[in-house]
Formats: structure tokens, sequence, C-alpha cells
């Protein structure tokens, strides 16, 4: 049966209800609902599992990218530890939500990071020059088709340097493609 089959189905059984007299019978209907609601279940399990692992798939495309970036943001850190300061990684994270996550047309990232130094601003902007500019992003760009896919692939929790570090750390975590 589709969906919308076992949805009926269940919606005639329903309507029985009230004309059954014994709790036997009910008893049989609800059962009978119940055994379609578990099969629909099922079913859109399945349907989410497939939907998730096609999502996974395409969300591996910018692994390199983000391990480079989170390296070169980790170099920097070593000089330039307000890097992880609230104020810079907002300031971050809207350079990536306006030039990848949700692009604007000929985005032009600032100069200024809140960085306490022109020297720490310069090498925040590098960094995600960088990345931005990754041949990985520009595949990803065309096959993830929305922000929340973009951002999925962006969040990859799987992606972490040598020393432990991953986008979390710089970037925080965020539900939807806003800033």
């Amino acid at each position: 049966m589709t969906f919308k089959a076992d949805r009926k189905k269940i919606q005639e059984l329903l309507d029985t209800l009230p004309g059954k007299r014994t709790y036997r019978e009910r008893l049989m209907v609800i059962t009978q609902v119940k055994i379609l609601v578990e099969i629909m279940q099922t079913e859109i399990s399945k349907r989410t599992d497939r939907e998730s692992a096609a999502t996974n798939k395409r969300t591996q495309i910018i692994k390199n990218a983000l391990k480079e970036l989170v390296r070169g943001l980790d170099r920097i850190f070593e000089k330039h530890d307000e890097v992880g300061d609230t104020d810079v990684r907002e300031r971050m994270f809207v350079a990536i939500l306006n030039g990848f996550i949700k692009p604007v047309t000929a985005y032009k990232m600032p100069a200024q990071f809140g960085m306490f130094s022109d020297e720490g601003n310069a090498l925040v902007h590098s960094a995600l020059q960088k990345f931005l500019t990754h041949p990985e992003l520009a595949a990803a760009r065309k096959r993830l088709s929305s922000p929340k896919d973009r951002l999925r692939a962006f969040q990859d929790d799987d992606v972490e340097t040598a020393e432990g570090t991953n986008i979390f750390e710089y970037f925080g975590s965020r539900n939807k493609p806003v800033a």
C-alpha cells in the first residue's frame, strides 16, 4: 500500500469504531490501526534514512577544505588567541554565510574581523579567503542545492585536526543558516 492508501484505510477503520459493540471488536480495530501505523512508521524511517544518507554523501565534499581552514585558524590561534572570541567567531561566520552557505552575489569579505591587530585581521582574512576559493567549495556550491545542506556540510564534526580541533571551536554551532 502507499502512504495515502494506508492513511485512508486507517480512517476507514477508525470510522467503524463507534459501531463496534464489544471491547473485543474495538480492540481488533485498534490493533489493525496500530499495525498500519507501524508499517507507515517503518516506511517513513526508511525514506528518512535514505535521504539522510544521500545528504551525508553530498556533504562530504568539503572535508579537505574544512580541515585546511581549521588548521589555518589553529596556526593563527597560536599567536592571536582572540580568534576564538565570540565577536571574531560571529564575524567569521558571517563571511562563511555570505561567501558559501547563503552566497551573496559579488560578496566582498570585510578586512576587519574583530582581531586585536591588523596582522591578526589579515591572517583571518587570508584563511577565510583561501577556504572560500578552495576548489571543493566551488563544486559544493553546485552539488549542495540548499543553504541548509551547505550549513550541514560546513558543520561537519567528523573533520578534526591532529590536535583535536574541529570547526565548532572557531564557529560554534548553528541550527539554521542565518547570521
